[in-house]
Order: structure tokens, then C-alpha cells, then sequence
């Protein structure tokens, strides 16, 4: 397994087509997404990426994106063959860790209804009232990085 922490710029075509690939099953062909899952976020946002042990596919990744000076991640997804495993956690752990090294004091992500518990587990916290996305109902939720310095 390998984990890739990595702008766009950084990445090889091959890197990012995988892990686009990898989004394209979770939330088009699983969760039936019919907005663009690619969008300009992708061209500034650090993309976390964990490819298999031959390194042919992407097995989990999630993307980090500054707005308004605050830090949030979403394009959560792992691949079915593999969840239930804590790639997920392990993914968003790694996440936090590198941008608390980079100065970063909090974390938010619009959540999912149905991952909530998942991301609760992780230290998050909701904040305000649930709202629609993409269709699907979200909170907002927000972990506090100063432990993961």
C-alpha cells in the first residue's frame, strides 16, 4: 500500500486518473451522483490518494481544499472490496496530520447524514442544522487539530 499527499501538479496523469476512476465508482455508479464529481476544487486541492500493493488501482482518497482560510476535505471514498477494513479512518488520520503540520487548527467536511457515525469516531463534530447536497442529506462537521501535532 502506498499513501500519496500531493497538489495536482504533483501528481502523474496516472496517479490522478486512478483516483478519479476510484470517485467515478463510489458516486456515480454506487450513490448515483448525477453533479460533475471533478470540478475546479480538484486543480488547487491536495489529493490523498492509497493505491493497492502493485499500485494498479486507487483504493481509498479524499481531497483538501482552503476556503476562507479554513481547511476542508470531502470526495471521501474507498473501494468496496476494501471497506470495513479502516482504510477510511486511516486515510482521514493521515489527512488531519499533515495539514496540522502545516498549520492548520481545525478540519471540516461536509458529512454525509449516513456517515456521520463514521466521522464522529474520528473526534468531529457537527455544527449546525443538516442541509441538502448533490441530493443527499450533509452536516457540517469540524475536528480540532491541535492533538494531531
Amino acid at each position: 500500500m502506498k499513501i500519496l499527499i500531493k497538489p495536482l501538479a504533483q501528481l502523474s496523469s496516472r496517479e490522478f486518473y486512478l483516483a478519479a476512476r476510484l470517485r467515478e465508482e463510489v458516486f456515480v455508479a454506487e450513490q448515483k451522483i448525477t453533479v460533475s464529481d471533478l470540478d475546479q476544487t480538484d486543480l488547487t486541492a491536495i489529493q490523498l490518494i492509497i493505491l493497492n500493493e502493485d499500485e494498479t488501482a486507487a483504493i481509498a482518497t479524499c481531497r483538501a481544499y482552503q476556503e476562507d482560510e479554513k481547511w476542508f476535505f470531502g470526495r471521501v471514498a474507498v473501494a468496496k472490496t476494501v471497506r470495513g477494513q479502516g482504510l477510511g479512518s486511516k486515510m482521514i488520520k493521515r489527512l488531519a496530520e499533515h495539514l496540522a503540520q502545516k498549520g492548520a487548527s481545525a478540519l471540516y467536511c461536509h458529512a454525509q447524514l449516513q456517515a456521520k457515525p463514521f466521522y464522529d469516531r474520528l473526534g468531529f463534530k457537527p455544527q449546525g442544522a443538516e442541509f441538502m447536497e448533490a441530493g443527499i442529506r450533509h452536516v457540517l462537521m469540524v475536528k480540532d487539530l491541535a492533538d494531531c501535532r
